[in-house]
This record gives structure tokens, sequence and C-alpha cells, in this order.
């Protein structure tokens, strides 16, 4: 089964990191397949707003954006 850390704190009351809840299910004889970590990678991961948006004066489908 698969389950998110945050519904798991909800219900043990705790700030303990992913990798010792794991630990302390393990021992406690709760099999963990996996602990994955969404947010891995994504720490270059670049967030922006579109300031103006107007039509490609060369394609139709196609819109030059200008971000900040």
């Amino acid at each position: 089964m698969k389950f998110p850390l945050s519904w798991l704190r909800e219900h043990l009351d705790t700030d303990e990191p992913a990798w010792r809840i794991a630990d302390a299910l393990t021992m406690l004889g709760f099999e963990l397949e996996a602990l994955i970590d969404r947010a891995a990678g994504l720490e270059t991961f670049v967030v922006a707003h579109v300031v103006e948006a107007k039509p490609h004066p060369d394609a139709d489908k196609l819109r030059v954006c200008q971000v900040n």
C-alpha cells in the first residue's frame, strides 16, 4: 500500500524524518518496500510569472511570451 508521509504524520503526531519513521515501522514488523522522496531532483526547478503573451508573427498556434 502506498501512502504519503503527510498522511502518516497526521496519525503519528511526530516530526521525525522519513527515514527514521521507516526504520521504526520496519522494527515493528511492517514491510517497507521503498521510501521515495518525490521532491528529490526538484532543487533546480524554476517558477516564472508570464508578464505578456501575444501571437507569434509567423505561426498560428505559437505564442511569444515575456516572463519574469
